[in-house]
Formats: C-alpha cells, structure tokens, sequence
C-alpha cells in the first residue's frame, strides 16, 4: 500500500463512527521516533493535504539536508530524494529504519565519495564508524540536542573526516605537519615508503654516491617517542652542509674541513676527480702488501698524516716476531734476508739456506712446515741445547737405551730421517738370530708394548716364553728344538731310534704316530712319554694254559 494511501484511509477513518483511537495510526513509530508517537504529533512529520505522504524528515535530520543540498557524502549523490524509499516507520518499536540494498557488508563505500581501497578494504565498518573517531563539530554538537537519543554517535555514519590523522596517530609527533601522509605513505603497505621514496625530489639532499645504498637507519638513527607498539625514526632536522657532520674526521683536522678534496661521495678511497692519494710521490713508495694496507693502518696517531712517519726499520712498524733471536752484534735486524713486501710468508729463508744452519734438513723433515718444529706464531722457537732428536719427538722406548746414548745421537743407531719405520736394525747382532719363521713375522709378535713403551731388552728367549706348551711339561727336561724346527711346527723328521727307549723295528715301522701316542683326557693333549712299552701293555694274547 504506498504511503499516500495510507494518509487518505487515515482521514477516511476519522468520519467512521465505532472506529477507536487506536486504530487510526498505520502502526507504533520505531524507539527512535518514539517520542512523537500520538494523533496529535502526526503533523511533525507529515505536511496535511500534500499527496505526497514523504515525511518531513529533513526539518529534524538537518545534517542530511545540509549533505543533500550540498551534493557531498552518500545523501548527497542520491537522485532519489526521498527519504521513505530506504527508511520507514510505523512498523513497531523494534523496527530497524535503515533498509541496506544488499547487506551492510555488502555496501558500495564509493557511492559516500571515500573508496575504500587497499588496507581499507579488509576493515569491518564499526573499526572506522565509532564514536572516538567522530571529529566533525556539527556533528556531535547535533548529538546534543534535545531530541536526539544520548547513544547517537555510537550508531550514526557521519562525523568521520577523510584525513589519515583523524584516524590513525601521528607516530612522526608533527615532524610532517606541513605534507600529507599520502605524499609517501599509501593505503596498502604503510612500509613500502622506503622503496618509494624519492630523497632526490622530496628532500633537499639529494643522495649520490655510496650514500644510495644506505639503509635509511644509517643516518636518520635517532627515534621518536613509540605510540603504542609503533615507532619509527626522526626524518627532519638533520645537518648534512659538511661531510663532519655524519662521518668522524679520521685526520683530526690536519686536512682541513672540505673532505671532496681528497674523497667523493662515491667512494672515500677516491677523490672527486676518480683518483687516490699517489704514494708514490712521497719518501715511502707503497710496493707489495703495503699497497693492500689502509691508510690508517701505518698512520695510526693524531696528525701523523703531516708529520714525518718513522719506517727506516720494519720493526717501526711490525712487531718482532723472533722476539730479538736474529739481532746482530750491534742490534739491526735485517727481516728482508728472510722476508720482502710481497709478504711475511712464505719466507724466503728456504732449503738452501737451511743446509748451513747446524741442522740440516733430510728425508721427512723436508717436507713438513715450519712451525711444525719452530712452533706457532706467538711462541716460537728457533734453537735447541740439545739439538736432538728428542727435542721434538717423544721416545716411545723408554730408559731401554739410554746405555747406547753417546753425545745424543742414540737414535741414528736405528732410525733414519726418511721413514721412522724403516729402520737398520740388524737383529743378527743379539742373542737371538731369526730363523725359519720368525724372520717373517712381525716385530709386535715378540716385542709385546707394556705401558705404552714396546719391550726389546730384558726378553726371555727360550721357546715356551712366546709359545704355549702343548706338551704340558712331557718333554721340561728337553729343549724344543729336539723336535721342532723354525721352519714349521710340524716335526719333520723324528728319529725314534735314537731319542727314545722303544726302537721302531718289524711291523712298528708301519704304524702312525697316534695309533701308540693316545690322547689323554687327565693330560688334555696326546700322551708322548713316560709310556708303558711291554707288548701286554699294547696287545692282548690267547689263554695257552
């Protein structure tokens, strides 16, 4: 039924006898329109006569009208003026007035002339619309009039301004009053400012040089006071009329102040014109690693770029390494006999020169490095009392031949410089000559390591010291060559006619050995001797009686 209609039935009713009071309003106002509920109200928000039932809502929601008449905002931009087509009442207390064509979610934002875009899109409504971020005068002095609800700007779209302060804090504390936020900040990516910004059209020191590829923090290091869990660094202010004032003067002064003399905001090793302090012009041409070196690595205390630098001696510069061990008579230390510029090491102290000390270097010793023997930087050794072997090796034998030591040259008796392991030992020299097998056995299988030293003097040499007695004890009073021979243990050739009391004659010769010689369990191995030799004691024979 449109709403004209519902005007004219309403006057209608008037002239109907038995028809109530009550019966006449189309229905109860909403809570918000409540307090101009009654017949006698009906005229505050319709005009009599009009065929157009439209309220007067404009009389009371004068900052609606100031939006329409002023064509800004959502109200504004509407070609349908009237108010009904999206609010309407009489439809009870509990009524909500606002008709959204979609959902409130769903609300075109750019019909309000504020697209949302970026960050802004993902935002719910009341994060923006709420009653701290209302900041339009009118608005909350509207709020207060006597006919608008207390709760007015906890509910109302209007009041918010369009700038980015009004919502969000001033984390740069006014450090940019005079910009907007916009000028290097977008809605998508607040951050991104560092790739955007442009510091040669948006400052006034337009960056060149090395200074292009600093981090912003590299020279805007100060911060500002956090808002909350934000903060940032302090943009504005800084001097930059002199290279002094970001970087340190390493010379003191002694250059005066105007750095692009001798360096280029390019590099700080060249100079405006591309080119680096000659050197070679001066008493010391830099050759070698000292063309590696920085300045202030041989200019090193305060001034010392116009006093007169001390480097007659390399040791004005570099420390002793030998602590003072190859110093003459009259105290020079000559390093370039053994060193040159080109570097400390390798030294050119090399073989040669080596074969005149009182050590020559032989066999292995060629071959392993110096501080393997004259030991590490920090500590090192360049001569022995004695000049021995045991000064760097450790003898794993023990005191067992020290009676063979004579002016420390013991071990040369044995070992050579080539291989430790190939060793002149010639053991046809001791008590024991090796025969058969133990020529080709191991030394180890004899000379058995107690404590950690190998044992070579002292050693029982009879048979049962390395080998075990498989006999047990049958043959103590004979010596085990008897049988044996160093070749292999297995007997050769046994002659029972001599060695023993029963000669083999007659049908014995064909016998083998255990069909007589029996293994014996109380014995636990075969038994050889005593053994009973009567023929009864082997064979038995018929009853003759």
């Amino acid at each position: 039924m449109r709403w004209h209609h519902i005007a004219l039935l309403s006057m209608l009713m008037l002239l109907l006898p038995g028809i109530g009071s009550a019966q006449l309003s189309p229905g109860p106002l909403s809570a918000p329109h409540e307090h101009l509920s009654g017949m006698t109200n009906c005229l505050n928000c319709h005009i009599w006569g009009e065929k157009d039932p439209s309220p007067k809502c404009q009389d009371c929601h004068s900052l609606i009208q100031g939006r329409i008449e002023s064509a800004s905002g959502f109200h504004g931009q509407l070609e349908e003026k009237s108010c009904i087509k999206c609010h309407s009442d009489h439809l009870g207390q509990e009524f909500e007035m606002i008709r959204w064509e979609l959902s409130q979610a769903e609300f075109d934002h750019s019909l309000t002339g504020y697209d949302l875009d970026g960050k802004h899109k993902d935002l719910k409504c009341e994060q923006c619309h709420s009653e701290t971020l209302i900041k339009q005068q009118a608005v909350i002095v509207y709020s207060r009039s006597k006919d608008v609800k207390q709760d007015y700007l906890s509910k109302t779209f209007l009041g918010l301004r369009n700038a980015c302060a009004d919502c969000h804090s001033d984390v740069h504390h006014g450090e940019f009053k005079a910009q907007l936020c916009e000028d290097c900040h977008t809605t998508w990516d607040w951050a991104n400012v560092r790739n955007d910004f442009d510091h040669e059209i948006q400052t006034s020191y337009p960056l060149k040089g090395a200074h292009e590829k600093l981090a912003c923090e590299k020279c805007h290091d100060q911060l500002q006071i956090a808002v909350k869990d934000t903060q940032v660094h302090k943009f504005a202010g800084l001097r930059f009329e002199k290279c002094t004032d970001c970087h340190a003067d390493e010379h003191k002064g002694a250059f005066g102040q105007n750095c692009l003399e001798c360096h280029s905001v390019r590099t700080f090793k060249l100079n405006s014109a591309g080119s680096v302090f000659d050197h070679e012009k001066s008493r010391f041409p830099l050759v070698g690693q000292h063309k590696l070196s920085k300045c202030v690595d041989c200019h090193t205390s305060k001034g010392q770029y116009t006093q007169t630098a001390s480097f007659d001696d390399c040791v004005d510069c570099h420390a002793d390494q030998h602590k003072g061990a190859f110093l003459d008579d009259f105290g020079n230390n000559y390093c370039d006999e053994c060193h040159s510029e080109s570097g400390f090491l390798p030294a050119l102290f090399g073989m040669a020169k080596h074969k005149e000390t009182s050590f020559p270097l032989t066999g292995a010793h060629l071959a392993i490095p110096c501080f393997a023997c004259h030991g590490p930087s920090d500590a090192k050794i360049y001569s022995w009392d004695p000049l021995a072997c045991e000064s760097c090796h450790k003898s794993n034998h023990g005191p067992q031949f020290q009676r063979y030591n004579v002016d420390d040259t013991w071990c040369e008796n044995c070992h050579g410089t080539s291989d430790w392991a190939d060793h002149t030992f010639d053991h046809e020299q001791t008590q024991f000559k090796l025969k058969g097998q133990h020529a080709v056995i191991s030394c180890e299988k004899c000379h058995e390591t107690e404590d950690d030293i190998v044992l070579y003097e002292g050693l029982d040499l009879d048979c049962l010291s390395c080998h075990e007695d498989v006999h047990y004890e049958q043959f103590e009073d004979a010596s085990c060559e008897t049988c044996h021979g160093f070749n292999e243990w297995k007997i050769a050739k046994f002659d029972h006619q001599s060695s023993t009391q029963f000669p083999l004659d007659g049908q014995h010769k064909l016998l083998q050995c255990g069909q007589c010689h029996k293994f014996e369990s109380a014995l636990n191995t075969i038994r050889f001797k005593p053994i009973k030799h009567d023929c009864q004691d082997c064979h038995q024979f018929g009853d003759f009686r």
